[in-house]
């Protein structure tokens, strides 16, 4: 581990951005968000949708060959005790049937899929979050001080990774071998495996000329092995080069130390990761501002913008069947599903916003599944003056009341924070009384570090 630390510390030293463009301070103005384009519907909603238009048309393409087939036996003058206008009723008829039996089974099938179905939604893509809009960084290779998109960033890692390779080329490949290729941990894991094999064989039997042998046709080189990014620049930095036929790559060193150094470097390495950074905001109304801006990540956030008329008949299309559902016989773990946050949709970031007493509000980002006790910890390290006093924050949605004092291990999903908040901040009434009991002019009304205020995008 002691080689990480020394590469990481040399690399903070050298690095430069030439390409990423500008990172963000706190004191710096935030970028203008990029606007958001509306994405396509889930695909169960599309399939569904599908089905159902596909049913219909089928349900009516039958009817009009029955009434096709049923005129043309009168005009050629068969006998028939039925007129054109009695055939075009029977069919009318015949598809208001099968319309309500095709409305029966998509009710059946939505309240299957919400008492049994797996209804997650990744929102990685979805309108809800504009992934483009956070920033991150990676305190072990650049520090706090740079933050940048996340593919940014991921490229600014794997380019100063690179130009470590001549200096540092063990640790420099390994790094970018577990970096790059660690969005798959299986694929990673199983050629990670293979590879330290390889190793294994010569560290083993260091003379045998065919464990110093891998033949580039190897059906498990070729499926586990090349595919993953810097998979031959790990096995070159070990010491292996490719043969003068280009068939084989071949240990040539006759030593086996670099081998078990390039081994343990491996076994112990771990991909580089990046934080999502707070990216801290603060809104103090003024007389010119009296109201905050909405939150831009998100635009459908409830609690910052005003209903239209199709949101009012959603609202009483959702009143009306939670009516129809109270009224259906239930088992006591379809009713506890009930109650329970709709939790089907995993939202990854959220949005979280704080109201002070003197009405200044704060705004950071979480990982949605991140504990909510990392909030508090966020507020007392780097916000609050007074962080030693007890304090609460409560749900302006629920007016749900959560404490400082109690263990907080749920996450920002688990109690519905998402995909964004707003929660109002206090003091805890009786840890307040008691300190102000010993000291009578103690600044109760001051909340947040001057330098917070100073440093911070104000808006």
């Amino acid at each position: 581990m002691s080689n990480f630390k020394k590469f990481f510390s040399k690399i903070k030293n050298e690095v430069k951005f030439s390409k990423a463009g500008e990172g963000h301070r706190l004191n710096e103005p935030s970028p203008t968000p990029r606007n958001i384009q509306p994405q396509p519907r889930s695909q169960i909603s599309t399939r569904q949708n599908s089905d159902g238009g596909a049913a219909s048309r089928a349900a009516a393409e039958a009817a009009q060959q029955r009434l096709q087939q049923q005129l043309s036996v009168q005009q050629s003058g068969a006998s028939s005790s039925r007129t054109a206008d009695s055939v075009r009723r029977q069919a009318q008829r015949e598809l208001e049937q099968e319309k309500a039996l095709e409305n029966q089974f998509q009710r059946a099938l939505d309240i299957k899929d919400h008492y049994f179905g797996n209804r997650q939604v990744s929102v990685d893509n979805s309108p809800v979050v504009d992934l483009s809009n956070f920033l991150f960084k990676c305190p072990d290779v650049f520090g706090d001080d740079v933050c940048l998109p996340y593919d940014d960033l991921q490229q600014e890692i794997e380019n100063t990774l690179r130009l470590q390779l001549d200096s540092e080329p063990i640790v420099a490949a390994t790094l970018l071998f577990l970096t790059c290729n660690q969005k798959d941990q299986e694929k990673l894991n199983a050629s990670k495996e293979i590879i330290c094999k390889y190793f294994d064989n010569i560290i083993t039997n260091p003379d045998e000329e065919k464990y110093r042998r891998i033949r580039s046709q190897n059906k498990v080189y070729l499926e586990k092995v090349s595919p993953l990014k810097y998979a031959f620049e790990l096995l070159q930095a070990s010491g292996f080069i490719l043969s003068d036929d280009q068939e084989s790559i071949v240990y040539h060193e006759r030593s086996i130390e670099p081998l078990q150094l390039a081994r343990d470097t491996l076994m112990n390495g771990e991909p580089i990761q990046v934080q999502l950074d707070r990216n801290l905001k603060i809104f103090q109304p003024t007389k010119e501002h009296p109201s905050i801006p909405p939150v831009q990540q998100l635009p459908k956030d409830p609690l910052f913008y005003q209903p239209t008329v199709g949101d009012v008949l959603r609202e009483k299309q959702r009143q009306k069947d939670l009516i129809e559902k109270e009224e259906m016989l239930r088992t006591k773990v379809m009713r506890e599903r009930d109650e329970k946050p709709d939790s089907y949709i995993q939202y990854k970031y959220t949005v979280i916003r704080i109201r002070m007493p003197n009405e200044i509000i704060i705004q950071v980002i979480f990982q949605s599944n991140d504990l909510l006790s990392s909030l508090f910890d966020y507020l007392r390290s780097h916000i609050l003056v007074h962080n030693w006093l007890p304090f609460t924050l409560i749900s302006n949605a629920d007016r749900r009341v959560y404490t400082s004092q109690d263990e907080q291990s749920i996450t920002f999903n688990q109690c519905g924070l998402v995909p964004a908040a707003l929660l109002s901040f206090q003091w805890d009434e009786q840890a307040l009384r008691d300190v102000q009991g010993q000291t009578p002019n103690f600044p109760a009304d001051t909340f947040i570090k001057p330098e917070v205020l100073a440093n911070a995008n104000r808006l």
